[in-house]
């Protein structure tokens, strides 16, 4: 079976946020159907799902940080943890680069142990310590 990515829908949040719930990480519905992390008062970029089959493996969130630098940051990367090491965080990440293929991408979500694996997706840490796709 193969993964499926897909923007979130708020159907989709009570599904979504048990396998953040780990991490207390959690999103919740805002104006207009966006979805937006909880606690976040930034207008939400994107949240997309990943799914295989009814199950859901994981979820990205990003927003404009911000809005006037014009490039986005990714502030979660939430992958249930039973299904990492399967490419979850791999695809969630490859449609937000194809959803936005000449926007800069900011990694804020990312940790040091991390740091080879974005670098196989093109990010690069810069002086200020941030990992971006552009410089």
């Amino acid at each position: 079976m193969t993964f499926d990515v897909r923007p979130i829908a708020a159907l989709d949040l009570a599904a979504a946020n048990m396998i953040g719930e780990e991490e207390q990480w959690a999103l919740v519905a805002a104006p207009n159907d966006a979805v937006r992390l909880a606690g976040d008062d930034r207008d939400p970029v994107f949240a997309y799902l990943c799914t295989e089959g009814a199950t859901v493996l994981g979820w990205v969130y990003g927003a404009y940080r911000p809005p006037e630098l014009g490039y986005i940051a990714v502030d979660r990367i939430i992958v249930a943890p039973q299904h990492r090491k399967r490419g979850v965080a791999r695809a969630l990440m490859a449609y937000v680069l194809a959803a936005f293929p000449d926007t800069k991408v900011l990694m804020a979500a990312w940790e040091p142990d991390l740091v080879a694996f974005y670098a196989t997706l093109g990010f690069n840490e810069n002086d200020d310590g941030d990992m971006t796709n552009r410089q």
